[in-house]
């Protein structure tokens, strides 16, 4: 395995490091919110992706396909922001995103390997099902439901290859935006919802 793929597996498995960001208070002090923060951060990786792309930098990790479009880290980067300030909802960001970091790079290796499509989508259901329980997100019914259902859309998105979307993208926007909807319909379960 080269060192861009082996960067590139590391850092989906230490990506989750971002949702640090609810650990954050709101208020930083001296009028800094972490939204704001938070917003300086994605805007200058976007301003270096469009840098990168501009004067054809390969940075370490990117794919040679990679070269002129938006890279898979930016766009995963974007799905993040989705949630962070489109979907605002931890209970849904959080096990989405512990789904695209650490499920997608097992998904890559059962391909290569020839493994069955089960252990990909077993490994995201249950991540996915033991993230809601530890917060928990909602009660047991919902649980199961909202965990069958963004297993069932993310298990979609991941395999499908599209020129430039890269699936960091869509195997969080996708479930993010299923289970909102699915939220608002159903609630918790505890008797509260959205």
């Amino acid at each position: 395995m080269d060192r861009h793929a082996v960067f590139r597996r590391s850092f989906h498995i230490i990506s989750p490091i971002f949702l640090g960001y609810y650990l954050l208070p709101e208020s930083l002090g001296g009028g800094i919110t972490r939204t704001a923060l938070s917003v300086v951060f994605v805007g200058t990786a976007l301003c270096i992706e469009i840098a990168r792309i501009a004067l054809n930098i390969r940075l370490l990790g990117l794919r040679p396909y990679e070269g002129q479009r938006v890279s898979a880290y930016a766009q995963g980067l974007l799905g993040l922001a989705f949630g962070l300030f489109v979907i605002r909802d931890p209970r849904i960001v959080v096990p989405v995103f512990l789904g695209m970091a650490w499920v997608d790079p097992l998904a890559a290796l059962c391909r290569r390997r020839g493994w069955p499509r089960f252990v990909p989508t077993a490994a995201y259901l249950v991540l996915f099902l033991s993230t809601v329980f530890l917060m928990k997100s909602f009660a047991v019914p919902n649980a199961l439901l909202f965990s069958v259902a963004a297993t069932a859309v993310a298990m979609a998105m991941e395999g499908p290859k599209f020129r430039q979307i890269d699936d960091d993208l869509l195997l969080q926007v996708v479930p993010m935006v299923v289970l909102y909807f699915l939220v608002a319909g159903f609630g918790t379960g505890f008797g509260a919802s959205l």
